[in-house]
């Protein structure tokens, strides 16, 4: 349950952000929150968060930022490189 709360507190956030962004005018954050809020709800399971990422590598190819998702791996595995070995 605490999980799925957690993913739940996670995605609302995101449509907030996303919402204020949207109201103020700043396409940066509305875009990213827009990209990335239905995640946390994709969480459920391993194959779930398989399924995420692959829609997510998707999405971003199609609206051509895929070095923003480069850039974001790159710092994912300097912070956690215990997952450099499992890079894609």
């Amino acid at each position: 349950m605490e999980k799925q709360f957690l993913l739940y507190v996670l995605y609302i956030s995101l449509v907030e952000i996303r919402e204020k962004s949207y109201e103020k005018g700043d396409s940066q954050t509305f875009g990213l929150c827009n990209l990335l809020h239905n995640i946390p709800l994709m969480l459920g399971t391993e194959t779930d968060s398989e399924i995420a990422y692959k829609e997510l590598v998707e999405k971003v190819e199609s609206l051509g930022i895929y070095s923003w998702l480069e850039n974001r791996k790159k710092e994912f595995h300097a912070r956690y490189p215990e997952y450099d070995s499992a890079r894609d």
